[in-house]
């Protein structure tokens, strides 16, 4: 660890709460705040939040967005003008809000404890240029759900369905609008008819293998608001 690093760490250390840990972001001393017994953030995530492609005039929703990471990433790599992060657990919003702070990126990020069913009640609709979610990849009834109800929230469609996503989504994207969305593959064809249903017009698609398995577990879908039909489709080699 740098002695920068080592510094921003003694001083984050003043933002954490019972159980809760620094991860390090391997991002100029940026860390995010975790813990232990709640959902912690993928490989999923950053691999999502670097795909997006911003300017300095984009406006950025980032849906389900749990701890903050891709809402953090975007802050702190991407040339925007402004990130809302959305999610429903108080828990997990505050846990996002301070790490925030933490990084001194209050300007920037903003992290909004709402729903996301009713997201067009804060979010005027068409107001974002690109949204960006990591959503809960499994069905309720996908199988027996094992995990605390923190993590089966951000695992499993309890709080929100696909097509609830996909609905709100298409509200608070402006036309011309980009959505970034990560998935399970076993879910591509349900993920494709659910966003043309909405008018997302899937425009790429990036599956993700891993050095030691060329079956896909992952895929990244890029849809645009209103677009015609054309897609393309490249292999992402994952360690």
């Amino acid at each position: 660890m740098t002695e920068m690093m080592q510094n921003n760490f003694s001083n984050f250390e003043t933002f954490l709460k019972e159980g809760e840990r620094l991860d390090d972001l391997q991002l100029d001393g940026a860390f995010i705040i975790s813990h232990k017994d709640k959902y912690c953030f993928t490989s999923d995530s950053v691999m999502l939040a670097n795909s997006v492609i911003t300017n300095n005039k984009s406006k950025i929703v980032d849906l389900c967005s749990g701890g903050g990471i891709i809402s953090i990433l975007i802050g702190l790599k991407k040339n925007c003008s402004q990130v809302i992060g959305v999610e429903l657990q108080s828990d997990m919003a505050d846990m996002a809000t301070r790490s925030v702070k933490m990084n001194g990126l209050e300007e920037k990020v903003k992290i909004l404890n709402y729903d996301v069913k009713n997201i067009s009640e804060i979010i005027p609709n068409g107001y974002a240029d690109i949204v960006v979610c990591n959503p809960p990849y499994y069905k309720v009834n996908s199988g027996e759900i094992r995990e605390n109800q923190n993590i089966a929230i951000s695992r499993h469609e309890i709080a929100l369905s696909l097509e609830e996503l996909v609905q709100n989504t298409s509200k608070i994207l402006k036309f011309g609008g980009m959505f970034y969305m990560v998935h399970k593959a076993e879910r591509l064809a349900e993920v494709i008819c659910t966003l043309t249903k909405y008018n997302l017009i899937p425009k790429q698609i990036y599956t993700i293998t891993t050095n030691d398995n060329d079956n896909v577990d992952t895929f990244i879908v890029i849809s645009k608001l209103g677009a015609k039909h054309g897609l393309t489709v490249k292999n992402i080699k994952h360690d």
